[in-house]
Formats: C-alpha cells, structure tokens, sequence
C-alpha cells in the first residue's frame, strides 16, 4: 500500500484496508470523476457502469446462495457488517502496482461473503438443489461467515508512544530540518477470537532541528545543490495512484503527511492534490475542460445563465460572510454579498476550498511553507521539474502569459540578451511590466522613483504576535532609482529604450551602477547565492510582488471594489436584471463575489497568504493592509487613469516619445499606463453608445431613474473609495451627485480596474511570480538557493486559483445582456474591435502578444 511507502511504518492488514476504503469513500463524496486524471474520465464512467452491471449480478448470484441459509445466518448481519466494512475494498487496494508486504490473506477468513470451510464453530449446513449450499449455522458464541469471531472478541489496544528517536537531517548534511520518529505496539491489549485490529498509524515522524549548518563558503553550497540534484532525479519514480494518494491527504492531513515524509515528496503530493482542485475551481460552467480534446467541450455545457429576477442579496460587512476572526476593525468598513448569486454556479469551487479544508485537518497551510530545505539551485528545468510534476492537466510549457514561470523565465533572458546582455532585471521590469504602476517620477532629479520602504515596518524579525516576516526569510521593503536610456538594443529593435537601474538601497545599504560591476556579486549567483546589490534587487523584486498581489490586488481590487460593484448591482437591479445599466455592468461584475470571499478565508483563515502573496505572517500582511487603509486611502479620482498619472507625476510619459534625429526616443514611454488609458477610453465610448441605444441619447433618463438612483445612493454607501473622491476631489465626482460625468467617470474607471487592470496586476502577474531564478516572491534570509517547498507551494496556489477560466472580452459575450430590439451589441463589439485592431497595428499592445 502506497501509505506505508509514506510513513515506513508496518501498518497492519486492517488498517490499510480502511485507508484505502476512506479513499474510496473520498471519491464517492466528490462526485467520482473529480478525483480522476483528465484523461480517465470517460473511462472510469464506463468502468463505473461495467462495474455497477457485474455488481449486479453477484449480488443476484450471493441472493441465490444465502436463500438456503439458516436463520441464524441471517441474523448475524448487522454483527458482520463491520467486518464486511472493512474488507470490501481489497479489490481496488490490490490493483495498486506496489507490493504489499503484510500478512497474507487467510483463505477461509470471515471478509462477509460464501465460506467453503465452516469450520469447527459451526454445524453442519444445508444444501438446496436450487440455491446449493447455505450459510455456515454457527454455534453460540460465534458469528461470521465462517463462524470464525468469537462473540467473546478482544479488540486491539495501542501501547503508549515509545520516546522519540535521534533527529535524522533532511538534507544529509547532519543540520538543519529533520526528521524524528516515534513507534507503538497494537499490545494494550492484543486482539484475540476476532477482535479488531488497533486503528491508526504504528509510527510517526516529526519535524526536528538537527543543529544550525555551517556556512563554509562554496563547499556549504555545492554539498545542498547536489543533494538537491539527487532528490530531484528521484521524483521521476514517483507515479503512485493518485485515489490512494488523495485519500492519504485527505486521511492523515498535509502537514501530518509533510512531517512525515520526503520534503520533495511532499511537493510532489501538493501537485497532486492540484490536480484534483484545478478541476473544481476552473472548470465553471461553458468553460473547455483542459486534457480532453473534444470531450472538452461536451462536459462543459452552456456557459451562461440568466440572472433570476426578484433574487434577494444582502450587501453585508466581510465580517457577515466569515466564521474566521480577522482581528481587524477594517473587514467592518468593506462590503460583499451575503451569498453568491444562484445563477453563478460554485459548487465545484466550493467543493475544492472543503477539499483544501479537510487536507489541512482544519489547521493551516504554514507547515508546508515555512521549511527552508530542501533548496534548489538556480536552474530552471530543475524547478519546473519539481513544481510541475504531479500536475496532470498540462505542462508548464503548454500555458502562455499568465501561470507559466517558463515563459517568464525566458522573456526575461530575451530582453536582457536584447539590450545586449544586461544584467538589469529590475530595470527591465520597471520599463515594460505592471511593476511599472509603481513608480513616481523626480522632476528635479530628472529620475523615476521606486520607494517601498513603508514596507520595512511590518517585516522586522521575531515580532511579536505572529506578526513580522516568516523566519529565515528576508524582510521587505527597499528603494530604487532609474534613468532612461534611449539605446534601443541590439539590431535597434527595442525602439522605446529602457529605464536603466541607478541606485538600489535596502537595509541601509546603498548600492550604485559602480558596484554593479562588481565581478564577484555574478560569480556568487553562478554559485546559487546571492550577495550584494543582486541580493537587494531580490528582495525589492520581492517587494513588488508582494506591494502589487497583497496591496493593490487583493486589497484594492476584491476588498474595496469588486465584490461590492457586484453586490450592489444585482441589489439595486434586482426586480429588472434586463435593465440597461444593469445589462451593460453586469459584462463587468460576472462572478466578482464567488472570487473574493471563498478566497479571503483561504488566504488568511488557512493562511495560504504567507506564500501566496508575501513572505510575512498572515497577521502581519493584515496589519499591512490596515496600515494603507487608514495611511494611503484608494480614491476613485486618482484610480481614473488621467488623474492617476498625475497623481504619480508620470502624465507626460502616458503618450508615445517623439524621435530624434538619429530615430531614438527621446523620452521614457511608460506603456503599461498607455494601454490602461486607451481601455478605460473604449469603455467611456461604450457607455455613451449605450445610453445612445437605449436612452435616444438622454441621459437625463438614465439619471433620473428609481433603479439607477438607488444604486448610485448604495455606491457611495459602500464602496469608501467613493466617499473618498468625493471628499478629496469633489469636482472629479460632481460632488457626488449623480451626473452624466460622473456616472460615466465612477463606471469607466471600475470597468478599467476590473478588468484589464485586473488581469495586469494579478493574473497575468502570475508570469513573474513563477520564476524564482529572476524574480522571487521569498528570498532567504542568507541568499542561498530556491527553498523548494515555499516555491512549490506558491506555484500550486497561483496554478490552481489564478488560472481561473473566465469570460473574456474578446469572446462571445452573454446573449442576455444585450436587448435585440435597441441594437445594443453594436455598443460591445464596436469596442472588442477596437481592441482587436490595437493588438494588431498597435506595438505597444502588440508587444504582449
């Protein structure tokens, strides 16, 4: 059985029997194919119905048999059916390739079924010319098939816990994280005539520290890298049954299992378990199941459904919608809905965040992310390798963009190989990626500013409280400074120039372009370490992340906006979802509520933050988030993308550079905004277009109406960021009334960040978190190495929960949120061409693909 693989433990027959039932019992409660490999499904249906026809018949033929028998066998039913419990799963534990060292099954033993010997507990039995032999009449005392379990059985007891072994390093160096051990005996008493066997493992493993390891230069580092080679190479035997698997995690727990087992193994179950979740979380209704070719496309179904009319939703605190303490005034001051909508299905989402649930045995996900060995070498194959195996519905190098660290990976080496080889990551970061939203810009100084040094306040070492940064890990926060260069790289096809590193500071250290020579910073990096200024670009690129998926995604995005525009809106148009402006929002709050609140327990109740979304206790990324709350407020004004560049001094850069007369730019060309800017100016264009269809172009109409005052009034009641604008920037807002502009001001800009912003700073970010080597979401503390499990893991949740299948605006849009009779469509396809022709004749939008 693959659970004694696990633990080394020799676990008794009965046991692993019941495991291995669990696992069945597992599947059943999920709906049966969700625990299969993709390419399994159709077939474990026809299996299942081949199964069930055989089953059928057996039970006609045991019917036949047992008609004959005594009353006293029938009698003994409810006395077997332990027994029978407990045994009926040997025809699946015994398709497993592995073999099974325990006690051989004894022929005539009691499993529930036709005994062939009763044995000398029995009289003699019937015979029928009909049904044949009957049931074994067993004397008293006795019951069983066989008349073999005595009614005077002695189950099994379990011997105290023996003291725990010497603590076995994981790495073979004889330090750091091990492994100690812990034994007991089925003794207190041992079973007799019968009795159950103990239930439960024989041995146990917990984590030990084996000692600190000695840094001794190359040698430290050579010895953990080829260790690291080693386990890798052994992953490739890993090919267990992914049911027993399943049900292992879900049985004994993860961290059990963590404590218990190879770290590498332990990466490779979290993959497992991936897959099994990927399937719940993604697979929404209409959407193409990844893996199965044509079959894809039949399971999915209809994607759409119409919104129910009259369906009441209450628009509530997040504390409403969560049995989980947060701790914090602020989750009082940000709004949701009480419950998703009906008509967005979420049972499959529901059912994997359970799964995850019942796989952490309630606890949280800390244990798999807080060990720091194993650690990998900055070899790239090695830790796709070891992120991806185990995940079966595709190969990280079949997924584009957004969760695939390979292709971040390699961008990253094209464009440094583009500007003729520079070792810039950060800078080439800064110039072309979402990271750019960042940056302010020094008039005086003729430099653009990176400053996240508000950061260093919540990641100092040993807080109290939990709060802090996770042990062995660097703290956050940094500053960097940046000139533009207007060498457009090799062959000039980098025509916009790139923003050139200056200056990183971190830890009150200043590193400037002279020490970015410094030969030995890149052969410590060729040596898996890294030292000096490459180090602090680490930690600021760790930074980045963290400031844009905890800060501006998690915070901004679902907190303060999306989850309430959904609420409200559906609130508001409730008794006339076929309402225009219901019609023309609903485009852009589709399934905002399921996203957000499922996952702010996740994140925070099960802890899957302090992985996900930084390197800081949960507690620590909450006091983070209340901390910009109160000292950095969001405001609508300065989220519209005009005033959001002013607001950063960054306007003149918003616009394509003109040339000089050797044809190079003359000025930096800050392209992330440029694009952000022309989406929210299509969306202004398509709201006029709708007021045009529906409206005959009277927006006093629209203005004027019950429904859309109504929703205006809950707007500014529950998305702060409202009140915010109102109070800071009164004449963006019309001082709150509700006008043409600022309808069209509000509704445009949280279109922009719903969406293309959405997808910018969150998942298409994914493509960057994935590649340690360039850009690490956890750098350690000492610089050395990829921590395996802390990477793994964050591939796993970024893999499962950022992929995400979801409408997108250049497909086929729901047919009901358009009225036929007012040619509205026209309105949304009219903008999906015009983004069309951007991606085509237009390079800064051509350049993402």
């Amino acid at each position: 059985m693959f659970n004694k693989q696990l633990s080394g433990s020799n676990k008794k027959r009965g046991q692993m029997e019941m495991e291995s039932q669990d696992s069945i019992a597992l599947n059943e409660a999920n709906g049966g194919f969700k625990l299969y490999h993709p390419h399994r499904h159709v077939k474990m249906k026809i299996f299942s119905a081949v199964f069930l026809l055989v089953a059928c018949v057996g039970t006609a033929f045991t019917a036949g048999v047992t008609i004959g028998s005594s009353q006293a066998g029938k009698s003994q039913y409810n006395a077997e059916k332990k027994t029978m419990d407990m045994y009926t799963s040997e025809w699946w534990s015994s398709s497993s390739d592995e073999s099974d060292e325990s006690e051989p099954i004894e022929e005539n033993a009691s499993y529930g079924g036709f005994c062939w010997d009763c044995g000398e507990n029995s009289g003699p039995r019937g015979w029928d010319w009909w049904f044949g032999w009957g049931a074994c009449p067993c004397n008293d005392g006795w019951i069983g098939s066989c008349c073999d379990i005595s009614l005077d059985a002695v189950d099994g007891g379990f011997s105290d816990w023996s003291a725990v072994s010497e603590c076995v390093s994981d790495n073979g160096l004889g330090c750091g994280w091990g492994k100690a051990t812990k034994t007991r005996e089925c003794n207190n008493p041992s079973p007799k005539n019968g009795g159950t066997p103990c239930m439960g493992a024989y041995s146990e493993e917990e984590v030990c520290d084996a000692g600190e390891c000695a840094d001794d230069g190359d040698g430290h580092i050579y010895k953990i890298m080829d260790y690291a080679e080693y386990i890798a190479a052994k992953a490739e035997v890993f090919q267990n049954n992914l049911h027993t698997t399943v049900g292992d995690l879900w049985d004994v727990g993860l961290c059990n299992l963590m404590a218990s087992t190879n770290k590498v193994q332990a990466a490779y179950f979290n993959s497992l378990g991936s897959t099994v979740m990927f399937e719940g979380v993604n697979f929404l209704r209409g959407f193409k199941w990844w893996g199965m070719g044509s079959w894809g496309d039949w399971f999915a179904g209809e994607r759409w459904e119409k919104p129910v009319s009259g369906e009441e939703i209450d628009i509530v605190p997040y504390t409403a919608v969560t049995g989980f303490n947060y701790g914090k005034d602020f989750m009082n001051d940000f709004f949701t809905a009480d419950k998703n909508p009906s008509w967005e299905d979420d049972s499959g989402h529901d059912s994997a965040i359970a799964m995850l649930t019942g796989s952490l045995k309630n606890g949280d996900a800390t244990c798999l992310t807080h060990v720091l060995e194993p650690r990998f070498p900055f070899d790239h194959e090695m830790l796709m390798k070891a992120a991806w195996d185990g995940f079966t519905w595709f190969n990280y190098d079949e997924l584009k963009y957004a969760s695939n660290g390979d292709f971040g990976y390699h961008l990253v080496n094209q464009r440094s190989e583009a500007f003729h080889g520079t070792k810039d990551v950060l800078g080439l970061l800064m110039t072309e990626t979402v990271f750019s939203v960042h940056l302010t810009y020094n008039e005086v100084l003729d430099q653009f500013e990176l400053d996240l040094s508000d950061m260093e306040q919540f990641s100092k070492e040993n807080m109290p409280d939990g709060e802090g940064v996770i042990n062995g890990y660097a703290g956050l926060g940094g500053k960097a400074t940046f000139k533009f260069d207007n060498d457009m790289g090799v062959d000039d096809k980098m025509i916009y120039g790139r923003l050139k590193t200056t200056s990183i500071t971190y830890d009150g250290v200043t590193y400037n372009e002279q020490d970015f020579a410094d030969p030995a910073v890149m052969e410590a990096e060729a040596n898996n370490k890294w030292i000096g200024w490459r180090y602090a670009e680490k930690v600021i690129m760790s930074s980045l992340l963290a400031q844009t998926n905890l800060i501006l995604h998690v915070k901004g995005l679902h907190l303060e906006l999306a989850a309430a525009f959904q609420g409200v809106t559906i609130k508001s148009f409730k008794n006339n979802v076929d309402h225009p402006v219901r019609r023309l929002l609903d485009q852009f709050t589709h399934r905002s509520v399921q996203a957000t609140n499922g996952n702010f327990d996740l994140l925070f109740e099960h802890k899957a933050a302090e992985f996900s979304l930084a390197p800081l206790y949960y507690q620590a990324q909450l006091t983070m988030i209340e901390w910009y709350i109160n000292n950095k407020p969001l405001s609508m004004a300065t989220l519209s993308m005009e005033e959001f560049a002013e607001d950063r001094n960054m306007a003149q850069f918003s616009s394509k550079p003109p040339r000089d007369s050797e044809g190079k730019p003359t000025r930096f060309f800050w392209r992330w905004h440029y694009r952000a800017l022309k989406a929210q100016n299509m969306y202004k264009t398509m709201i006029d277009c709708w007021v045009d269809k529906n409206y005959g172009g009277d927006w006093s109409q629209l203005l004027t109406n019950s429904d859309v005052v109504q929703w205006w009034t809950l707007m500014k009641s529950h998305l702060p960021s409202i009140n915010q604008a109102i109070q800071q920037h009164p004449e963006w807002i019309s001082n709150g009334d509700l006008t043409q502009d600022s309808f069209t001001k509000v509704v445009s800009t949280l279109m922009t960040w719903v969406s293309h912003i959405h997808e910018d700073v969150g998942h298409s970010a994914a493509y960057v978190v994935y590649n340690p080597i360039h850009t690490p979401m956890m750098v350690p503390k000492d610089g050395v190495g990829v921590p395996l499990n802390s990477f793994a893991f964050n591939t796993n949740a970024y893999r499962t929960f950022v992929f995400l299948e979801r409408a997108k605006l250049l497909e086929e849009p729901a047919p009901f949120w358009f009225d036929d009779a007012k040619d509205d469509k026209q309105c949304y396809t009219d903008m999906q061409t015009t983004y069309t022709n951007l991606g085509a004749n237009d390079d800064a939008f051509s350049e993402c693909g």
